[in-house]
């Protein structure tokens, strides 16, 4: 591995867009900005809830992670990201208004970190959204129509920081808490 230094590993929980839309929104980003770094369309997300970074791949907190992950319970929700933010490094779609099944689910998540014991990566605060690309560019704000899906799982992903790879963990479906009510 000379020449390259070695990867951190990012254990984080995410919602990722349909394919069909993550290719409609990276074609956004790239009418926005077209010599810009764009998020891969595999790679797009909003993030809910991120560990510290390890020097070694994680394999005991992941397993943590998987077992809290079966313990959340949220209702699906439709997530419409509805503008578009630039500033600081990055230009990300936003959603213009709260989201109530949004914050249950990043709530849910938060718990489920904690079950798990995993350390929230230092200085972190959940505040939607799903980055397009990294840019210097002035800060702005505007109103788009929007992208919009149906929200009905959580990803637990890994991210291989320095190597361009999401490596997907797992995924559990949103169902509320109907699987545990009796009749």
């Amino acid at each position: 591995m000379e020449g390259r230094t070695k990867p951190l590993y990012r254990p984080f929980f995410a919602l990722k867009p349909p394919p069909v839309v993550a290719r409609q929104i990276d074609h956004f980003a790239a009418t926005l900005a077209p010599e810009a770094d764009r998020i891969l369309p595999d790679h797009q997300h909003v993030t809910l809830g991120i560990t510290t970074d390890w020097p070694d791949y994680p394999y005991e907190l992941i397993k943590a992670l998987r077992r809290a992950a079966a313990g959340i319970m949220a209702e699906p929700f439709d997530l419409m990201m509805d503008a578009v933010h630039v500033g600081g490094r990055s230009a990300a779609l936003r959603p213009s208004r709260s989201i109530a099944g949004l914050k249950t689910v990043q709530q849910q998540v938060a718990a489920a970190m904690a079950r798990a014991g995993a350390t929230p990566r230092p200085g972190w605060t959940f505040s939607p959204h799903q980055t397009l690309f990294y840019s210097d560019a002035r800060p702005s704000q505007q109103r788009i129509d929007g992208f919009s899906w149906h929200v009905d799982e959580v990803v637990l992903i890994c991210s291989h920081v320095g190597r361009t790879r999401h490596e997907i963990l797992g995924s559990w479906p949103l169902k509320g808490d109907a699987q545990y009510r009796l009749f």
